[in-house]
């Protein structure tokens, strides 16, 4: 099962976002925007892939997702996506709001849903709830200890909690996952992961001069074999 704000059936949109070629995978997902208005996955994708062709795209990235929550009000991933754009666009009210949302709701459907945990997680760790986002994190990596993203998640969520040696261990994992994985294939997860912890680390200066999470950054930029493309967060 497709694990991610990409869904199955969208053609190569989903290996060009895990590579972090999204101006590739919007041409591509344009498309199919044109040729299938009405799909909120399709929406979806397009507002990922918009959110991480940097700043200037956040505007797009939002109308992307409120396109796709019109078209589905229980798109989960849409949602979150949305969350994140406004607090990146300084509308933190909303966007806390957005994610409560996404932490009442998205337990419901974890049955057929799985990657829905992925999304509460996060969703719990932008609001600070740190303990209930290790909990649910490692939930879903019990499910799926190959889910390298939420991986990932769980070491900025240990990061920000002050489990900075344990925060450091998930990180080397995710990473020792992702070269495993064909690193080059997976450019975007590791971006990504790169781009929340820079976020986290401009919001917490303390945190940002501790010898883990230099070495945390360190580690996740040296696995890129070349600079990627600019990128901004996920889940």
């Amino acid at each position: 099962m497709t694990k991610g704000p990409v869904a199955e059936g969208l053609g190569n949109a989903e290996v060009l976002s895990e590579a972090g070629d999204y101006a590739a995978a919007l041409v591509e997902l344009d498309a199919r925007a044109a040729s299938d208005p009405a799909s909120p996955a399709v929406h979806t994708a397009r507002g990922w892939a918009l959110e991480n062709l940097g700043p200037e795209r956040l505007v797009d990235a939002r109308a992307a997702y409120e396109e796709a929550l019109r078209l589905d009000a229980g798109a989960m991933w849409a949602k979150e996506g949305l969350a994140n754009v406004l607090r990146r666009m300084g509308d933190r009210a909303h966007a806390d709001r957005l994610c409560r949302e996404v932490i009442a709701e998205a337990p419901r459907r974890y049955d057929d849903e799985e990657d829905l945990r992925e999304l509460v997680g996060w969703c719990q760790l932008r609001l600070g709830r740190y303990d209930d986002a290790i909990r649910t994190l490692r939930e879903a990596l019990l499910r799926d200890g190959r889910w390298i993203a939420v991986r990932f998640d769980l070491a900025l969520a240990l990061l920000c909690k002050g489990e900075r040696v344990r925060a450091f261990l998930e990180y080397s994992r995710g990473v020792h996952q992702a070269v495993n994985g064909g690193v080059d294939r997976l450019r975007g997860v590791v971006r990504v992961a790169i781009d929340d912890l820079d976020e986290c680390l401009a919001e917490r200066p303390a945190l940002a001069t501790t010898r883990e999470a230099i070495a945390a950054r360190n580690l996740l930029a040296s696995t890129l074999p070349s600079p990627a493309g600019t990128n901004a967060s996920v889940s």
